[in-house]
């Protein structure tokens, strides 16, 4: 399981780099948080179920690395996010203003989000889980997903709305 083991971990480098900037949303933390998470799946390696899927087993881990590093730190400018991924199906405001200044207010308003909020918004935007995904992580039914994707994003345009 060791070689097995150890290529999945290193496969999952970029997805779990991805989760980690956009729920922390600072390039270097991101970074150190990825490498953190990873090391913590190698060294819990033997609680994994190979017949259970990978990544929500390790996405996991990383979703805790994260919490505990937000709460951590003091407040900060929110990074690194791409208004395209974030915007929902619907026209809004970001599909309307596509520039360095609409990003950085959707910086802003991101992380002004409830983390909870934000979570859900990188689970579905930034590493494209599925409804059913995300359920399975969040150990919620698919329809409670849905809904609560729909309040984090009416929550992300609201912010974005009353900003100056």
């Amino acid at each position: 399981m060791s070689a097995t083991f150890t290529e999945l971990l290193a496969s999952s480098y970029p997805r779990v780099h991805r989760c980690t900037l956009g729920m922390l949303g600072d390039e270097q933390e991101a970074r150190e948080v990825a490498q953190e998470a990873l090391l913590k799946a190698w060294r819990a390696r033997e609680s994994y179920d190979p017949g259970r899927p990978f990544y929500p087993w390790l996405i996991t881990i990383v979703r805790n690395l994260c919490r505990d590093t937000r709460a951590r730190r003091p407040r900060r400018p929110f990074v690194g996010v791409d208004t395209e991924r974030v915007a929902s199906s619907t026209p809004s405001p970001l599909a309307v203003v596509n520039s360095h200044e609409a990003q950085a207010r959707v910086r802003v308003a991101m992380d002004q989000l409830h983390p909870d909020h934000r979570e859900i918004l990188v689970m579905r935007h930034f590493e494209d889980l599925s409804y059913a995904e995300i359920g399975e992580l969040l150990g919620v039914p698919q329809g409670t997903v849905m809904s609560r994707l729909f309040r984090a994003r009416k929550a992300l345009v609201r912010i974005l709305e009353e900003a100056p």
